[in-house]
């Protein structure tokens, strides 16, 4: 008998329950998306690049998208394509001004039951939904939180930002502090750990390039296993934060 393959939204932001399907991932490194369908049968979808944004982070999805879990995401408003392909697979997209002084709305880590952000600079629409949902805002001075944290299951982070780590450490929340030395970023001296990164099954934390070479590797490698979670290099070239590999659909079989 034919088995049927049917899929779900994570029903918790970032952490999948089972293999993905789908991910919202920057088309800037090619050799990664081949990874992602051929290797692991993942579809990518690309968001468009913001037109307020000069940088390389102008392509990152983690500046465009935030799915609060299950159907519910939030979206730059002027990301129209990325919205009509998510409606299309049955999303309820909110629409927001996402790209606004002095940092992206939409750049903050769901992480369970927790939200980690700057309170002053997240989208209000945003933090209004996780009163609502009862979800606990833990508060950071760093604007680009997403961007900061690689997140390992519901209570775990790797991070190479103090202040994430602090909020961390204050809140139960167990988290391994790294390096940025090594992930590259064009324009900038360097990326960080949560844009080269994302869980594209609830045990394979895969990186976008050779995760070995990371000066942090082998506490990478443990604190992961620590939480029953393999680590996975897409690609032999050197770490690039592409805006983080996110997550959003499952298979259900």
């Amino acid at each position: 008998m034919e088995v049927i393959c049917t899929e779900r939204f994570l029903q918790r932001a970032n952490i999948p329950e089972n293999n993905v399907s789908l991910a919202a991932v920057s088309d800037q490194i090619p050799e990664l998306i081949c990874e992602l369908v051929n290797n692991y049968h993942i579809r990518v979808i690309t968001p468009a690049p913001l037109t307020a944004v000069n940088g390389a982070e102008r392509y990152h999805a983690d500046m465009s998208v935030c799915h609060a879990g299950d159907r519910l995401f939030y979206i730059d408003k002027d990301n129209r394509d990325l919205s009509s392909k998510l409606t299309s697979s049955g999303a309820a997209v909110i629409p927001v001004d996402g790209i606004t002084a002095p940092a992206p709305k939409l750049n903050v880590c769901f992480l369970g039951d927790k939200l980690i952000c700057c309170r002053k600079t997240a989208s209000e629409e945003l933090l209004s939904c996780c009163a609502g949902k009862n979800i606990s805002i833990i508060h950071t001075n760093q604007k680009y939180a997403k961007c900061s944290a690689a997140v390992v299951s519901e209570n775990a982070v790797i991070t190479s930002d103090e202040s994430i780590y602090r909020a961390c450490k204050k809140n139960n929340i167990d988290v391994l502090k790294t390096v940025n030395e090594g992930i590259r970023l064009r324009g900038y001296d360097h990326g960080f750990i949560g844009g080269c990164c994302g869980l594209i099954a609830r045990d394979i934390l895969a990186f976008s390039g050779n995760i070995e070479a990371h000066k942090n590797y082998a506490e990478i490698k443990a604190f992961a296993s620590d939480h029953g979670v393999s680590i996975a290099s897409l690609g032999s070239f050197d770490l690039y934060d592409i805006g983080g590999i996110l997550p959003l659909m499952e298979r259900t079989v």
